[in-house]
């Protein structure tokens, strides 16, 4: 089963874009061409983070995480915990949650 989270067009090189996930928030971030999808939450407090060039960056206390990987480089998250990761696939233009 799969459901549709937004065109594969409109995820850009360098640039965070905000989706609902089912309620929640989430963002598709475009890096080294693959796209990726977190659920927009810090692994410290909640905060929603935001790509700043190959970092995902906590807007509230400054948590860095590799955005191809999704873990925390630096504190105060757990170092080496990860963001929440959704599977998603391409088809025909179009990016897709992948059910489990």
């Amino acid at each position: 089963m799969e459901a549709l989270l937004a065109d594969e067009a409109d995820v850009k090189e360098g640039e965070t874009l905000e989706i609902d996930f089912s309620g929640r928030p989430a963002i598709l971030i475009r890096v080294g061409g693959e796209i990726k999808a977190y659920i927009n939450c810090c692994t410290h407090l909640g905060g929603p983070v935001k790509l700043d060039g190959d970092i995902l960056h906590c807007q509230w206390h400054g948590t860095d995480f590799d955005a191809a990987t999704g873990e925390a480089l630096t504190p105060p998250a757990p170092v080496g915990s990860k963001l929440i990761a959704l599977p998603i696939k391409i088809k025909g233009g179009k990016v897709y949650y992948v059910y489990p």
